[in-house]
């Protein structure tokens, strides 16, 4: 088998740096061929992992979400398998498949290697400027302006970096107008803060924003509040935090297969803790689009 490891030497500050050298290291010790791709910019990692897996049987992404993010740009839809080697500050899709370390990751490479791949939906997202597929959440609003913030944070630590961009832009809290239409149903206008469409329940390292979600159902979540003075909107964010907002009646949940979102503001699109374009968009489910490949635990 020919694995492509692809890496970002950038992740976590450059700690992880190490990271995708160990793996293409343990991915020959089994006996595979393997080129190693290491390219810290999204459109330079991009590029060389497509070329790579022109000849590629399988392809092992070593970083956090933004990692794989590049990786579903070239695997997602295809019948090539990916691996996940959660080397990142945030990891939600990782945590979601029950890869919770580099080390499980690691120890299980060659029985995940010789696994059979299981299935996972993915989001096709299109925006005026192309198409980007996403496994966890798309966002826009609130979610958006953290996620913009937090990967302009350089120098907080990233830790706590997705936390300290929610305080930040809470000091700048931003209501928008949105049309939203649902599997081609009549278009509703919603005035507030939170508008998201997931396919994974976490973003932002773990915070449970769509904790119905599902990414095996082959359904959309799509998760709306209404509008909120400052301090319900912040009873509400504790609550979202916690993953228990979804029951409060100002909170619309829809399992969905189809999500259209416009608006008459310029409005940033982010997935997987990315940004991936502006609005409009139109985001739809691809039930099993993406084989992955899991790490069986040392001793399991």
């Amino acid at each position: 088998m020919h694995v492509v490891v692809a890496s970002n030497p950038a992740a976590r500050f450059g700690r992880s740096g190490e990271v995708g050298a160990r793996v293409a290291a343990r991915v020959a010790e089994l006996g595979h061929e393997v080129t190693h791709v290491a390219a810290a910019d999204a459109r330079g990692q991009l590029e060389q992992t497509r070329f790579a897996m022109i000849r590629g049987d399988a392809l092992v992404a070593v970083g956090g979400d933004g990692m794989v993010h590049v990786a579903l740009q070239v695997v997602g839809g295809t019948s090539k398998p990916l691996l996940v080697v959660p080397a990142g500050s945030g990891n939600d899709l990782a945590e979601a498949l029950g890869i919770r370390s580099v080390e499980q990751a690691i120890d299980g490479l060659e029985a995940a290697l010789a696994a059979r791949p299981e299935r996972i939906d993915l989001v096709r997202i299109e925006h005026p400027e192309g198409v980007a597929l996403a496994a966890g959440i798309v966002s826009v609003g609130f979610d958006a302006d953290v996620t913009v913030r937090s990967s302009r944070m350089r120098r907080v630590p990233s830790r706590v970096r997705y936390e300290a961009a929610i305080v930040a832009t809470l000091l700048r809290l931003r209501h928008r107008s949105f049309r939203v239409r649902i599997d081609g149903g009549a278009e509703r206008t919603w005035r507030t803060v939170i508008a998201a469409v997931a396919n994974n329940r976490t973003l932002g390292g773990g915070i449970p924003l769509a904790a119905s979600a599902s990414m095996r159902d082959g359904l959309l979540t799509a998760v709306f509040a209404d509008e909120l003075r400052y301090p319900a909107f912040l009873r509400l964010l504790v609550r979202a935090l916690r993953g228990t907002h979804q029951s409060d009646p100002r909170v619309t949940t829809i399992d969905c297969e189809t999500v259209e979102l416009a608006s008459d503001e310029e409005v940033v699109v982010c997935a997987d803790g990315e940004v991936v374009g502006r609005l409009p968009v139109r985001c739809s489910t691809m039930p099993g689009a993406l084989r992955v490949l899991l790490p069986v635990p040392s001793g399991a």
